[in-house]
């Protein structure tokens, strides 16, 4: 499928994209923000992607939103410093276009200012595939985050196998994980794995108890509505 500015989804204004921030623990600055997308029409994003994906338009749906996001990176202050996080499903990965795509946004993004979020699509994923593709996008100095791990056994698979830059803590691990010693347990488990190399974030970060033993933990990086609710961008500026 060859995709263009022409073929952009955002173009009729039904789409637009709200920012939630990604905030440093240590600090509570802004570390990166993530492009949520939303619709005008269908206001549960599961809705969203379920209809583009049962009529088949889940890679012009994620292009789309991917061009647009791309598009909003010169609007984030301090970029040097922060990061842009842009969710894509590993079939868009893996779609024969999506890098010839992308080798247009190349030449007018920081690629080292944008992180590819791996999300679940609900597919039997093809690791080996997914593997040379970010192999590329990490080639041209994207970073890679690997999605709600945690939430399943493919999860821990997709870590081994994709070695992402970044690891996002699936938010479940978050909820009331101040009374819960097992979830505690499991997180610092899953910081052991990598070490200092690869930053973790906690998403689903609620309330100041949760944020403070998460902190106490030694979790790095956080998200939630703790510290913002997914809005314009312009409100975090």
């Amino acid at each position: 499928m060859d995709f263009s500015e022409n073929d952009n989804l955002f173009n009729d204004k039904k789409f637009y994209h709200a920012v939630q921030p990604i905030i440093r623990a240590s600090t509570k600055n802004v570390f990166g923000y993530e492009a949520l997308l939303r619709s005008t029409d269908l206001h549960n994003p599961e809705e969203i992607f379920e209809h583009y994906k049962e009529n088949d338009l889940l890679f012009h749906l994620d292009m789309s939103s991917i061009m647009e996001a791309c598009k909003g990176l010169k609007d984030i202050p301090n970029r040097k410093d922060s990061y842009l996080f842009i969710n894509i499903f590993p079939s868009t990965l893996i779609n024969p276009d999506f890098l010839k795509q992308l080798h247009r946004l190349h030449s007018i993004n920081k690629p080292s200012s944008i992180v590819f979020e791996i999300n679940e699509d609900g597919k039997e994923t093809n690791f080996s595939e997914i593997k040379h593709v970010v192999g590329e996008l990490k080639h041209l100095g994207y970073l890679i985050a690997l999605d709600d791990v945690g939430k399943g056994e493919s999860s821990f698979k997709a870590l081994l196998e994709l070695e992402p830059n970044i690891v996002k803590i699936d938010r479940a691990y978050a909820k009331n994980l101040t009374e819960t010693t097992k979830k505690q347990t499991m997180i610092q488990l899953i910081m052991q794995l990598f070490g200092n190399d690869v930053p973790v974030i906690l998403e689903g970060i609620e309330t100041e108890d949760d944020f403070l033993t998460a902190k106490e933990l030694g979790v790095p990086l956080m998200q939630g509505y703790y510290f913002g609710r997914p809005n314009q961008l312009q409100k975090y500026i």
